[in-house]
Parts: structure tokens; C-alpha cells; sequence
């Protein structure tokens, strides 16, 4: 193979030695050589996804296929073998020893089908992963750091304590709240996840974009006499950006190193950062290959100035949400630390200890921004750049040999909550607090105390299945299922239930009639139960899997326009707003009728793109299309809102109430008013809106959100802090939908009582 296939994120963090271009024995270029030919994307006409392959395992565990690619490069589990084949091929050549353990560490928010996907790559190449063999990222960082400063975590305590590893490398940002204790004996440590907060398209390599979108096209451009629309999406995302992330990186880092350096001097303060910078004393070439033309960038340059404009919005304490655009996502690094701490039922002082790894968090501003954030915790650093890349894959060695000599690692994965199964009069405990997993050790668990506790002559009894965890007496739900025994069902009849947690954090559980083994059952697999995972990626794998349906024919041609509007609502949430309404355009066409609710979707996304005259055209049309609906003016009264169109709000929302009286519609009223100064219809309006709240627990989370803001204009505490209250447990809890019918099953001693 003449062309590149490169992953820059395989599922195990290796470190190649800066400046050597590995390939492997097929001829295929794997990282540094790699990353070195996507700098000349234009000119040897390489093209994602068919000849050039990056952040691959962003799309472990999901459909997405690579069509255009040749045979054995077609889904992101085959090239994650090739560059494990290439990683295990360079250790035999060291040492021809087979290893009696191979270990591969994956991001903690990994669920079951990415860890298949991740065996699946590792048994490809010939690789045996056993149970144990997959080694969570932010454990084995930790366990890296506990190898070499064990006088650091001495300092720490004794006892249990909360730690953050906040690993942000160059494609994913992972924080993982850990629960650290002593193990069984003095040589092992209990480790146990408490909440895990993925944000994969937040890196390194999402700075590096933002410095090439800002800061090196614009020089491009400048340089060779380009218009401001002269480049299109294609040239500079399928081209230009990837000839020039290699710049955007080198002086990234380089300007950092040098920033590093003044500030050990106590000079940094001080100097000029429109004058500090770091400039290549190159000509760079960019070849437009369907133009007929090449663009040359001279001398690229950052300065200190430009890159604090560029890190600004990934340190922001106050915008956490994401922004994405076709080319390019923002997003804090808070979001992802906040999000965890949150899902964790934990403050900021809760924590004694942040653990940083990952080569972004060699930036000199991230490391101050995230000490500032955990003021009275301990942040833990390694002394130098290699340790901070190389923390993960030394973790992984340390557990392998722990594995191969002892059988067993130095990390034990604990359960810090025990798992019960709701019942009747209580709970039946399945996983204690504190076991060692995987629980139980020898195979699955079996209790036979439950019975079904009513009676059913010919119809079958819903049988609701619970799964709480329980810390202090707080139960949270984390499964709600509902079996159908099949009729006749007579009270009494005995069930039991079968159970395992495993290391991967995956609770199996099973419940069966004790006089009918081989007959109906119930089954079910949790994915950490006692983790709060959060994957913002979430949206952009659940597009890629209906794009690729579509794609594939898989969809059938009715259901299509259907499946049309989800792509389109999925873009719009990842902010690629053009592509969106274009979509929902070609839908609309396509029914040739007036359809309210295409048209307020299209509303908001022509609000969203800063087209306030067609917004306001599409909100018409969606209202009078259909007249009993408020929304629409609801959502044209909040756009003139927010342009400070006092009075011609104040009349669209009269009239959306006049459809409409519903509570988020009266708060909006009262915003109104108060920006009018017309303070009576203001207060008459939040006494209407917040009258007879009913069962906060009953509310969506929007009707909540424009409650909260009522309350605090109302200037009534009470209120507001139940309803704050109520939206902190929603975000510590997730949603579990449980079902509205059946029973809960009994203990003998329920029954009888």
C-alpha cells in the first residue's frame, strides 16, 4: 500500500517515539508516518475514511462501516487490530518471548458492545483477553502513578478517599471519579467507579482545529490573496484542515513549552504575549488537487495571545455546553469534570485528590485551570511529558505482570454500593457493599426467597423487576423490567433469581420458576449499575447508525422521511444546523402540505443559524397551520425576547396564551413584563404560573427549567430550592422508565405477613 491508513486513538495508549514512522509487514503506515501523510492529504489524494483512517476508536461498539474502504478497513474494530497487530509485532521483535498476559486499556465509559468491539480487534490478531484483561484508562493511569509515588497517596490517608483522574488526550476527555481504599492485603488497592464522564469529541486535537480554523486559514488565505469565500466546506475540511493540524500542533506545543519555561522564571506574567510566540521556519504547501492549484503558508506563527484566545472557550467556568459546527467542536473541560461531580452525589471539596495524564494536560493554562477548579484537592502530576503520555500504558503493563505472577491485579474493582432487587416489603441484597469483583467469584449467585404474591387462573401476572443500588439506606433505580409469568399463576409460587457483577461492571441477572427450571424466564444485563456514565457522543453514534441504515437500505421507503426527520434533529443537536434544515426542506417538499411541526423545527433552526426574518416566517406558518397550538408563538415571543422586541413579544406571547395556558408560557409572560415595567401583570402572571405545581416529580425537565427561572424572579426560596432539588436528583439519578403495571415480588416472609 502506497496510501496512509492511520489511527491516531487505537484502544490502547502506546507512546511511538516522536519521528518514527512505523509500518507494518502489510505496508501500512501506523501513526507517526502515518500522521506525516495526512499532511500531504491534497497531494497523494488520500481521503477519510476510504485511505486514511483517525479517532477510529470513537467508533467502537457502533454499525458505522466504511464502505468506500478496501477489504479488512471497513469498521473501526479492524483497524484497531491493525494497529494492535503492528504494537505486538514491535514487542516480539524486542523480545520474542510470547507474554504470558496481554492487558488493553479502554476508556472507563466504554459499555459492552465497545468492549466486544475491543476484544473482537484484540482476537483478530491472534490476542487472548481474558477477564481482567480489559483494564479501565483512569484506573490504570492511577495505578501507574501508585507504582512510582506511594508516599503521595500515604499523604492522603488510610482510609477511603475520592479521587479525579482527568485524562484529556489528543481525541477524548474522560474525568472518572474513583473511590480508593486498602485491599485485601497491603499490596493491592480497592478501586471503585462512582461516576465516569466521557466527552470523546473534546481533546487535544479539537485545540488544534481551532487553531488551524482560526488562526492558520486565516493566514492562508491572507497569504495567497483569497476572498472570504473563495474556499468551500470541502476544501478546507477534507483537505486543508488535515495538511495543517500537524502545524497547529507543533506550535502548540511549542509555544507551551516556552511558556512552561517563563513561568519557572517567574517571567510569564510579565511578557508581552502579543510578541511571545512560536513560529516554523518552513514554507508549507497545501495541494488543492481538484483545482488545479497550491496554496503555500510561510513561516506559520502563534502567538501566546492568539492561543488564550483559542483555549478560552475549553476553559470557560460558565458556558459548559457544547459547540459544533460542520468543521470544529468547542466545549469546556469543565463541562465533563462539573457533569461527573454531579452524578456523583459529590461537592468539589469532596475530592482530596485530581490525578492529570494525558498529553493536553501539558498545557500550562489547563493545568492552572483545573487547579483552580479542585481548590482544596491535591493535583497530582508527573514530573515529565513522557510519564503524562505514557501514565495508561504503563498502568497496563504493571497490571499484566501483577496478573501473570499473581493471578490476580494490584487493582481490585470493588462494588462501593450494595445491589438489591426491590420487593414487596423491602429489598433482597444480590452485591454487597465492598465485594471484590467479580461477585461472586466462582460463577453466577442463586436466591430462591422470592414467590409471586398474587394468584392468576388463566391470565399472566406482571412480575415489576427492580434493580436498586443502595448506599446509606438512599436506594437509586438503575433497571426496571417487567416478566410476564405466563397463567395459570398461583400465589406462592416460588422464583429464583440468579445474579453475577463482573469486573467489566456489567451486573447478568436472571429470574426463573424453582418448580419449572428449564421454563420461562426473565433475563437482563445492566451496564454500570453504579456509574454514572455520561457520553455526550451518544447523538453522533445514534446519527451514524441511522445514516448508515439509510444508506444501506436497511430503512424501508416509508419509513424514510420519518427516519429523515431524526437525522435532521440529530444535526441540529450537534449543531450542524445547514445540513438540517436543508433536510427538513427536502421533507417538507416531499409531503407538499403545511406541517406545524416541521415548520417550528425549521423555526428554531433558522433562529439558530441568525436568520431572524425567515425564523419569524416559519413560526407564522407553523401557527396557522395549526391553530390550537401555542408552541410556535411560544417560540417566536422567546426569539423577540431575546432581540429585546419588548412589545411586539408581549403581544405574541398574548396570543400563544390565548391557545395555551400552560406555566413556561406565563413565565415568559412575566419576563416580558418586567422588561416593560409593568410590574402587576408581571406578578399576576407568576402567581398563575406557579399555582398548584402538583407532584414536582410528574414535571419535564423544560416545564422544571422555566419553573426554577419563575421562583427566582417570584423571589420565593422555598420553592426554588425544592425545585433545584428536584433537578439535582434527576441529574444524580438519569431515567429509568418503570413500568405502570404488575407487581413486585415477595419474600416468603412478605407473604405471609
Amino acid at each position: 500500500w502506497s496510501l496512509s491508513k492511520e489511527v491516531r486513538h487505537p484502544p490502547t495508549k502506546c507512546q511511538i517515539q516522536t519521528g518514527d514512522s512505523v509500518q507494518n509487514e502489510t505496508g501500512v503506515d501506523i501513526g507517526e508516518g502515518a500522521k506525516r501523510l495526512a499532511a500531504r492529504t491534497g497531494e497523494l489524494g488520500l481521503e477519510p475514511q476510504r485511505s486514511l483512517f483517525a479517532e477510529c476508536k470513537n467508533e467502537m461498539g457502533v454499525r458505522r462501516t466504511y464502505h468506500r474502504a478496501p477489504e479488512g478497513f471497513r469498521s473501526a474494530p479492524e483497524i484497531a487490530g491493525h494497529v494492535l497487530r503492528t504494537l505486538m509485532n514491535a514487542a516480539l521483535q524486542a523480545d520474542p518471548t510470547p507474554p504470558a498476559r496481554v492487558v488493553v486499556t479502554v476508556p472507563a465509559s466504554f459499555q459492552v458492545a465497545q468492549r466486544r468491539d475491543t476484544r473482537a480487534a484484540a482476537e483478530r490478531v491472534g490476542l487472548t483477553i481474558a477477564g481482567g484483561d480489559l483494564l479501565d484508562e483512569p484506573v490504570a493511569a492511577f495505578l501507574d502513578f501508585a507504582a512510582g509515588a506511594g508516599e503521595v497517596l500515604d499523604g492522603l490517608g488510610r482510609e477511603r478517599f475520592n479521587l479525579v483522574v482527568f485524562d484529556f488526550g489528543g481525541g477524548t476527555c474522560d474525568v472518572a471519579v474513583l473511590s480508593v481504599s486498602p485491599g485485601a492485603s497491603p499490596t493491592e488497592l480497592g478501586v471503585a467507579p462512582r461516576a465516569v464522564s466521557r466527552y470523546h469529541r473534546l481533546g487535544g486535537g479539537d485545540i488544534d482545529a481551532a487553531i488551524v480554523y482560526e488562526v492558520l486559514i486565516p493566514e492562508l488565505m491572507r497569504q495567497n490573496n483569497l476572498g472570504a469565500h473563495e474556499l468551500g466546506f470541502a476544501e478546507k475540511k477534507q483537505v486543508i484542515e488535515p495538511a495543517l493540524r500537524g502545524l497547529a500542533e507543533s506550535l502548540k506545543v511549542a509555544l507551551c513549552q516556552e511558556i512552561t519555561r517563563l513561568q519557572g522564571f517567574g517571567r510569564y506574567e510579565d511578557a508581552d504575549r502579543s510578541v511571545l510566540q512560536a513560529r516554523l521556519a518552513i514554507t508549507h504547501e497545501v495541494v488543492l488537487r481538484a483545482q488545479g492549484r497550491t496554496l503555500r503558508l510561510s513561516q506559520p506563527t502563534l502567538t501566546a495571545a492568539q492561543l488564550d484566545a483559542v483555549l478560552a472557550p475549553f476553559l470557560d467556568h460558565d458556558l459548559l455546553y457544547a459547540r459544533d459546527t460542520e468543521y470544529r467542536l468547542t466545549c469546556s473541560i469543565f463541562a465533563p469534570l462539573q457533569d461527573a461531580l454531579e452524578r456523583a452525589g459529590l461537592e468539589r471539596d469532596d475530592v482530596q485528590a485530581c490525578l492529570l495524564v494525558g498529553g493536553s494536560t501539558l498545557a500550562p493554562q489547563v493545568r492552572e485551570a483545573v487547579g483552580g477548579f479542585f481548590p482544596h484537592a491535591r493535583v497530582l502530576t508527573y514530573a515529565t511529558a513522557d510519564d503524562t503520555q505514557m501514565a495508561v500504558a504503563r498502568g497496563a503493563a504493571w497490571h499484566a505482570l501483577a496478573l501473570a505472577v499473581n493471578g490476580r491485579g494490584i487493582v481490585q474493582p470493588h462494588s462501593h454500593d450494595a445491589i438489591a432487587l426491590r420487593t414487596v416489603g423491602g429489598r433482597l441484597e444480590l452485591v454487597p457493599a465492598g465485594a471484590v469483583l467479580p461477585y461472586p467469584g466462582g460463577g453466577p449467585g442463586r436466591k430462591e426467597g422470592l414467590v409471586v404474591p398474587v394468584s392468576s387462573p388463566l391470565a399472566p401476572v406482571p412480575v415489576r423487576v427492580e434493580v436498586v443500588s443502595v448506599e446509606a439506606d438512599q436506594e437509586r433505580l438503575v433497571h426496571a423490567g417487567c416478566w410476564k409469568v405466563p397463567g395459570p399463576v398461583t400465589q406462592g409460587t416460588r422464583l429464583f433469581v440468579e445474579y453475577r457483577f463482573d469486573e467489566n461492571q456489567v451486573l447478568e441477572l436472571g429470574l426463573g420458576l424453582v418448580d419449572d427450571p428449564t421454563g420461562p424466564r426473565y433475563a437482563c444485563e445492566v451496564e454500570n449499575p453504579l456509574t454514572h456514565v455520561v457520553n455526550p457522543n451518544a447523538t453522533r453514534m445514534k446519527l451514524e447508525d441511522l445514516e448508515e441504515a439509510i444508506r444501506t437500505g436497511q430503512v424501508p421507503k416509508e419509513q424514510v422521511p420519518g427516519k429523515l426527520i431524526e437525522v435532521a434533529e440529530l444535526l441540529g443537536e450537534i449543531g450542524q444546523r445547514e445540513r438540517a434544515f436543508e433536510l427538513l426542506k427536502r421533507v417538507l417538499l416531499a409531503r407538499n402540505r403545511p406541517d406545524a411541526s416541521l415548520l417550528n423545527r425549521m423555526g428554531i433552526l433558522a433562529g439558530e443559524m441568525g436568520d431572524c426574518e425567515r425564523q419569524e416566517k416559519l413560526y407564522r406558518e407553523a401557527a396557522a397551520a395549526e391553530p390550537r397550538s401555542g408552541t410556535a408563538l411560544f417560540n417566536l415571543a422567546l426569539a423577540q425576547t431575546r432581540r429585546r422586541q419588548w412589545p411586539e413579544a408581549a403581544l405574541t406571547i398574548a396570543q400563544a396564551l390565548s391557545r395555551e395556558s400552560d406555566a413556561p408560557y406565563l413565565v415568559l409572560k412575566a419576563q416580558i413584563e418586567t422588561a416593560l415595567g409593568r410590574e402587576p401583570e408581571r406578578d399576576q402572571a407568576l402567581a398563575e404560573a406557579l399555582r398548584g405545581l402538583g407532584v414536582l416529580q410528574d414535571l419535564d425537565d423544560w416545564t422544571l427549567g422555566w419553573l426554577v427561572t419563575g421562583a427566582a424572579m417570584a423571589k420565593n426560596e422555598p420553592l426554588a430550592t425544592r425545585l433545584k432539588a428536584e433537578q439535582k436528583r434527576r441529574r444524580q439519578e438519569g431515567t429509568v422508565p418503570v413500568s405502570p403495571e404488575g407487581v413486585l415480588p415477595a419474600t416468603k416472609d412478605d407473604w405471609l405477613m
